[in-house]
């Protein structure tokens, strides 16, 4: 149905897709910003006040209520804790002392069988699910219905958007993975209004030299008050636009998500938008949400989901020590993540923050998704490049490695549920959604498996071409 309504959309003429786009933003207003929103959002802001043991009972105790639903309501986690000798007994006295006790949720289990973590109640009637590629670059399957949409949405709005001095209900661009413009076309507008929130939304895979002038003038003319993406996409678009000589406008805050962001993309988007940049952590499994607060410190949110830093045999790492982010999820109440492994790398502060919001721990580094920039011949730079393995059974792992400006490899491990056709559909994507011509070289090759970086993270997407050298060729051309 998605494939369908994307379709549609993209074969519209730009009159129907500006209605559409308000049309999406009245039903995800709706989904959204419900009853629920209005009361999460108030708990929110007031347990930012609770003393050190009251917020310690809150979490335990939204921790025992989620092992209680999965033992009761998950066949399997019942039978996971009961193979590890955890009594039903055990799970009605659970404290936050007793986690260790629980196996980890691996994400190849999660991916092979989403429907597993839901409860019986939600299986007979699946919400709406979402799809993310998480860390390995292949889809997970992640059931959200509004009520759990309005949950993760008022935290962030309580979280990240206040902590960061705007309102989530104000005016904002988002710079994302959002397809709206087809980006073969090459023609303005690189963006669409959602005029039902006031929401810019600019294209990702449209930034180039050539198309600056079109982004900067959206900006002006609409004006956002927060300015949110992928800070690779942020990074890129301050760049051109700083190499454009242009003025852009400036929003109140910069809101980065989704990927790690490294401190030179920090310095150059503050620079051009000349405000804060706020780093917010978080995912689709809803498992675990970190903002940063106003003096730069990024902080995790118990309440929220509860998160251990753990060491490759499953101990706690100490403060200044990189562990994988394991994470207990308390948002989701139809299909439950406890002690998931996200595959993110992370290490907890030696010193608490000087904001004193000390119920918040802070990670002194965070490695989220990292992933580079695909750069085309004319210059354009290509992000989400991920996109192209969703939705493909026959795929375990696939991965795009950029080798020279005219040269591209996917790497993939394949599932015995491999067909060369799936490979034909890699490549045709990438072709199409992003607009490749003959000039560049599509190589493909089957692996049995791709190795992780150091520090133990898997890159979906490697570029080998320097941003400099891919806008030195183009300007020749």
């Amino acid at each position: 149905m998605k494939k369908i309504v994307d379709d549609i959309y993209r074969t519209s003429p730009l009159w129907l897709q500006k209605l559409g786009i308000t049309a999406f933003g009245w039903y995800w207003a709706h989904r959204r910003l419900g009853a629920d929103f209005e009361r999460f959002s108030i708990e929110y802001q007031d347990r930012e006040s609770y003393s050190r043991v009251r917020f310690r009972a809150y979490v335990e105790e939204q921790l025992r209520s989620q092992v209680q639903r999965a033992y009761r309501e998950v066949p399997r986690y019942r039978d996971s804790f009961e193979r590890n000798g955890i009594s039903e007994k055990a799970i009605n006295q659970f404290t936050l002392e007793d986690l260790p006790s629980l196996p980890r949720l691996e994400k190849s289990a999660v991916r092979a069988n989403p429907q597993m973590l839901l409860t019986a109640r939600a299986a007979r009637h699946p919400p709406k699910y979402f799809e993310t590629s998480g860390t390995t670059g292949t889809p997970l399957h992640i059931y959200w219905d509004s009520r759990v949409h309005q949950h993760n949405i008022a935290a962030r709005a309580v979280r990240s958007f206040r902590w960061a001095g705007v309102n989530y209900r104000e005016p904002r661009a988002v710079l994302a993975g959002r397809m709206i413009t087809d980006p073969s076309l090459g023609r303005p507008p690189f963006w669409r209004y959602n005029l039902w929130e006031k929401q810019l939304y600019l294209s990702s895979y449209n930034i180039t030299l050539e198309n600056i002038p079109d982004y900067v003038s959206a900006l002006h003319r609409f004006r956002p008050v927060t300015l949110t993406g992928f800070p690779s996409s942020l990074y890129y678009l301050a760049t051109l636009i700083e190499q454009s000589r242009l003025v852009a406008h400036r929003p109140r805050a910069v809101i980065s998500t989704s990927e790690a962001l490294q401190p030179h993309m920090r310095e150059v988007i503050e620079r051009v938008f000349q405000v804060r940049t706020f780093q917010e952590y978080g995912s689709v499994e809803n498992c675990a949400l970190a903002t940063e607060c106003e003096q730069g410190r990024l902080h995790v949110h118990p309440d929220f989901g509860f998160v251990e830093l753990l060491n490759d045999d499953g101990t706690p790492t100490l403060p200044g020590e990189s562990g994988e982010i394991v994470a207990t999820g308390f948002a989701n109440v139809d299909q439950i993540f406890i002690r998931y492994r996200t595959g993110d790398i992370a290490r907890w502060a030696s010193e608490p923050c000087p904001c004193g919001r000390a119920n918040f721990p802070v990670l002194e580094e965070l490695v989220g998704r990292q992933e580079d920039i695909i750069y085309l011949p004319n210059g354009r730079g290509m992000m989400r490049v991920d996109y192209a393995f969703k939705g493909l059974s026959g795929i375990s792992i696939g991965q795009v490695v950029q080798e020279t400006l005219n040269h591209l490899v996917i790497n993939v491990v394949p599932s015995q549920q491999y067909t060369p056709n799936e490979m034909e559909a890699i490549v045709q994507r990438i072709v199409s959604t992003y607009g490749l011509g003959r000039d560049v070289n599509i190589e493909v090759r089957l692996l049995e498996n791709i190795p992780r970086e150091k520090n133990g993270k898997f890159r979906p997407v490697i570029s080998r071409v320097s941003q400099d050298q891919a806008l030195e060729i183009a300007q020749v051309k």
